[in-house]
């Protein structure tokens, strides 16, 4: 939802929820923005898309046990362009709490090109495996930064893409990791044109 345009109608918004729950995603972010602008008692939201504020943390686990560790950063506060070092510094303690118990740390943020870069600009101490951003601003297909500790990867704001990441070798914990592409891990931007078919259930729901 763009917070800053007109409200979409609550037939729009109840079909993008029973759409989002039929693609059975596993996890997902609900900006704070997109949750202050629905009617929750008329517009149930779909199972996976949770707030910083109600679900910080989610962990899920893979076919072979393995734990994967998700974070989701709290939305920028209205008017602020970048995160404070208030806010980098509530991110880097939930960090280094919850990455020693996970095989790896994703976090998930909306704040979009521009504050996701002033923040791994800023060489926090603890930082997340993997950073999946979103919001306004270009698309990166997979950039290593903070000191190879993160790998910052994020769609085009416009849609009609995909990120596609594939891991080869879990973060060490034991020592300082970094990452090394494509040995350890590589990214794919994939175009979402005509060779795609429409899922027909979803596609009832938004026609």
């Amino acid at each position: 939802m763009d917070t800053k345009g007109n409200k979409p109608s609550p037939e729009v918004i109840n079909g993008l929820a029973k759409a989002f729950d039929l693609m059975k995603y596993d996890i997902g972010l609900l900006a704070q923005g997109e949750a202050d602008g629905m009617d929750k008692s008329l517009l149930p939201l779909d199972s996976t898309r949770k707030t910083a504020s109600s679900e910080p943390v989610t962990v899920l686990t893979i076919a072979t046990g393995d734990r994967i560790g998700f974070i989701r950063l709290p939305s920028l506060p209205k008017g602020e362009d970048v995160p404070s070092k208030k806010l980098i510094n509530k991110i880097s303690m939930m960090v280094k709490k919850e990455r020693e118990q996970v095989k790896l740390l994703i976090a998930l943020s909306d704040w979009g090109w521009i504050a996701e870069r002033e923040y791994l600009a800023q060489n926090p101490k603890y930082v997340p495996d993997i950073l999946m951003g979103s919001g306004y601003g270009s698309g990166v297909s997979g950039r290593i930064q903070a000191d190879k500790r993160c790998f910052w990867i994020r769609p085009y704001d416009k849609g009609r893409t995909l990120c596609e990441i594939e891991i080869f070798n879990w973060p060490d914990r034991t020592t300082k990791f970094e990452w090394e592409a494509p040995a350890d891990i590589k990214a794919l931007s994939v175009g979402l044109g005509d060779q795609y078919q429409d899922n027909p259930d979803v596609s009832a729901i938004l026609h």
